[in-house]
């Protein structure tokens, strides 16, 4: 997980320093849009990366996971999938945002 959000986000606020240095030496002029744009980039990623951290991992105690959760990550995302399916049937039963009186 340090690999796939750590990184990213390390490089994100990274960014903002190596730009500094690289216009303060002269080297390049970068507009602040490109800058900001290119650490939100790194930060999107860092968030993927976390995503995936936790939908890798091994949710049951008694199994270990593997190196890079693919099995894991199928069916952590698949429970997650049939949660919000759930939910959403559950909330068509209740009423307009749980706003209707006759339900509260």
């Amino acid at each position: 997980m340090v690999v796939l959000s750590g990184v990213p986000s390390f490089l994100g606020v990274a960014t903002f320093f190596v730009a500094y240095w690289l216009i303060k030496r002269g080297a390049f002029e970068f507009p602040n849009e490109f800058v900001v744009a290119v650490s939100l980039l790194f930060f999107g990623l860092g968030v993927v990366g976390l995503s995936y951290g936790v939908l890798s991992a091994s949710w049951e105690e008694e199994v270990e996971g593997s190196l890079l959760g693919r099995e894991e990550f199928a069916l952590n995302f698949g429970r997650m999938r049939s949660a919000w399916r759930e939910a959403r049937e559950a909330k068509k039963g209740r009423g307009w945002f749980f706003l209707d009186p006759q339900t509260n």
